[in-house]
């Protein structure tokens, strides 16, 4: 091989790489938040890129020479980096459809705001304690976890024609372990407001010259938000767990994706 062909070799190789971290580094939660410029993104990713690229090397991937069979690698890569950051993002979330059913047990569901993470409107807990996962992830250092996840994965699919093996019931199975990763986190706050309508429609019942509705919609507020601050106190564990969860999922379809 002359200095020509390694050139571009260890071109079309970086190249392939940064296709990868650019998909992950577009979704995945602490790296791809909309308030975060493209090209701040895209530099990222461009930095990482140059970290993974001597041990990516090392493994001497095979790349055609074709450039049909490139451009498909190249997609497959691409591909690969999204997919993996939406398995990551899975965890902000699970926070957002938490926050989405304690919104409709207090009544917030009409008071969307625009949320700094994904750029869209969304509930204003589901908002709060996604934003609060993230800086939670922040300060206790995942996102080197993640970095090292990413980098894992070039072990189970290394840069190569070779297909790939999505599997369907994998992402439909996800689906529903997330709603029920969000109906688990939300479950304090939902069954004790829940509880709450309980009592206050026996309350109701026994005593009904009281007007009880001109103050159920204060007493929810306020007993709802108690019980959030409660549920903040032990959030750190709570992101903690769903964290550990979402990761097993990453290596899970790794796993499944290299059978």
């Amino acid at each position: 091989m002359n200095l020509s062909d390694y050139l571009q070799w260890n071109l079309i190789l970086f190249m392939l790489i940064f296709s990868r971290w650019a998909g992950v580094v577009m979704l995945a939660p602490v790296f791809g938040a909309k308030g975060v410029p493209a090209m701040i993104r895209l530099g990222l990713a461009a930095g990482l890129s140059v970290v993974a690229y001597p041990l990516i090397q090392a493994q001497n991937p095979m790349i055609p020479n074709e450039w049909i069979p490139l451009i498909g690698v190249l997609v497959k890569e691409i591909l690969l980096g999204l997919t993996m950051g939406f398995i990551i993002s899975l965890l902000t979330m699970a926070m957002q459809g938490a926050g989405q059913l304690i919104d409709f047990q207090l009544g917030f569901m009409t008071g969307n705001i625009v949320d700094p993470i994904n750029g869209m409107q969304s509930p204003m807990t589901g908002s709060f304690l996604a934003l609060l996962a993230t800086m939670l992830l922040l300060a206790t250092n995942s996102h080197y976890y993640i970095i090292a996840a990413v980098t894992r994965s070039y072990e189970f699919l290394p840069i190569n024609p070779s297909g790939v093996n999505y599997g369907a019931a994998f992402f439909i199975d996800i689906t529903g372990k997330v709603l029920s990763l969000s109906l688990q986190i939300a479950m304090p706050i939902f069954g004790a407001i829940l509880l709450a309508d309980v009592g206050i429609g026996l309350l109701a019942k026994t005593v009904p010259q009281l007007n009880i509705f001109s103050v159920i919609f204060p007493v929810k507020i306020i007993f709802g938000l108690a019980m959030l601050y409660l549920m903040i106190t032990f959030f750190g564990d709570t992101v903690s767990r769903v964290f550990d969860v979402t990761m097993q999922w990453f290596f899970e379809l790794l796993r499944g994706w290299r059978t």
